[in-house]
């Protein structure tokens, strides 16, 4: 027979030369670059007015991510929503004078003007100063009925001036008869600030009667008024809801008070939630990245128990255990929270190796037939062959662990997206 040494002048080069841009690419994957984790949580992180994450729920956060518990995540999120959903809520109504500002509070809060609570209401000008409401309907938010614009005489400058839109969340501006203007100004000036706005129309009763367009057209005519105004000026569409102060179970008032559930919990767990998904962005990127430094064949057996390094399938599962997306991980936390756990299973690209490498054209092309028989070429080259032949099965297994990393980070954004259902 004839030596490997012997017929090292058989090996042909060209196919070799092939694998150079390949492995070159892959070298440039070998270390996951990321923030320390320090650098993440250190201080308090405040961002609607009384949402903030303190250092122990980020370190709790950032231990569970590391130790692969995905229910102890849950469980951060959850207490972290809780929390911030207590965090109080300004929302401002403003508008022109006469426009039925405080009967649209009263409306929203549900209670008649002859209440003792109600905002007092009448065909004079009857709000001069802010005033603030509450109602049981929006747990710690304070609705404030803004004087009208016009109602001192000032100008609309000097109204806007004075307005101080950093102490309000959100605002509700109130128009009926037209759009004038005023409100397309004071829209401006809202976004100009980076607040959100709703455009409600409040006497669509009134319309109704008058008017001998069919309720669709007439709807539709308001509607494309107001956008035109907005749209004129650049600012974004808002939403808009065409309602009856006086029929607050009608036509479009329902469908405001649930986005207004939505908006007020957004407002409040928005910030902290992403807050939360930085820290485990970072852990997982470093988790990514200590084990794609320290895999090995004795690694891989003494740490995570697999006895064969070439076997990716076993590697798979055990990479998915160490991060805490195997299947009963899964199971356990689409149970805590109320879940299905094919909606999570969706989320995996790496369940099983064939469907992986379908969804990664990297690893694909290094676990492919050509790439197979490249490396058996290379193991006829001893100056390089063996030490290729390594490296090639190391770039393997980090692409495996980086693919996991990626579809961890894709189950936790989920747990986080589920909590920002309002009940």
């Amino acid at each position: 027979m004839t030596s490997r040494k012997g017929r090292q002048h058989l090996v042909p080069l060209a196919p070799v030369r092939q694998l150079a841009p390949l492995l070159a690419s892959m070298a440039e994957d070998a270390v996951t670059q990321h923030t320390p984790l320090s650098t993440s949580f250190t201080s308090v992180a405040s961002y609607h007015k009384g949402c903030s994450i303190s250092p122990e729920d980020s370190r709790r956060l950032d231990k569970a991510v590391r130790e692969g518990k995905l229910l102890d995540v849950a469980a951060v999120v959850k207490q972290t929503v809780e929390t911030v959903s207590r965090a109080p809520v300004s929302i401002a109504v403003a508008g022109d004078s006469g426009n039925g500002m405080s009967s649209f509070v009263n409306a929203l809060r549900e209670i008649g003007h002859e209440e003792k609570t109600s905002a007092p209401t009448g065909v004079v000008r009857t709000t001069l100063t802010p005033a603030r409401y509450t109602s049981p309907r929006f747990p710690d938010v304070s609705l404030w009925d803004l004087p009208g614009m016009g109602a001192s005489g000032q100008s609309l400058d000097a109204y806007l001036g004075e307005l101080q839109f950093g102490q309000y969340d959100l605002f509700i501006i109130i128009a009926s008869e037209q759009f004038s203007l005023n409100h397309v100004r004071l829209a401006k000036s809202i976004e100009r600030v980076g607040k959100r706005f709703y455009v409600t129309w409040t006497k669509v009763d009134r319309d109704l009667s008058t008017t001998p367009l069919s309720k669709v057209l007439l709807l539709q005519s308001i509607r494309e008024n107001i956008l035109d105004s907005l749209r004129k000026e650049g600012l974004r569409d808002p939403p808009i809801f065409l309602v009856s102060s006086l029929e607050p179970s009608l036509h479009e008032f329902p469908t405001l008070r649930r986005k207004l559930q939505t908006d007020i919990y957004n407002l409040r767990c928005r910030g902290p939630l992403e807050a939360l998904f930085r820290i485990c962005e970072v852990t997982v990127n470093d988790k990514v990245a200590s084990l794609q430094a320290r895999v090995s064949p004795k690694y891989l057996q003494d740490t995570l128990g697999v006895a064969d390094a070439e076997d990716l399938e076993q590697c798979l599962k055990a990479y998915r255990c160490h991060f805490g997306v195997d299947d009963e991980s899964l199971q356990q936390v689409a149970w805590s929270t109320g879940r299905v756990v094919s909606e999570y299973r969706t989320e995996l690209k790496s369940q099983v190796l064939p469907v992986l490498c379908r969804a990664d054209l990297r690893l694909r092309i290094m676990t492919c037939r050509l790439a197979k028989v490249l490396l058996w070429l290379l193991g006829w080259a001893p100056w390089c062959g063996p030490r290729a032949i390594r490296f090639f099965a190391l770039m393997r297994h980090r692409r495996v662990i980086h693919s996991v990393g990626e579809d961890t980070k894709a189950i936790l954004r989920k747990i986080l997206d589920d909590s920002k259902c309002p009940a």
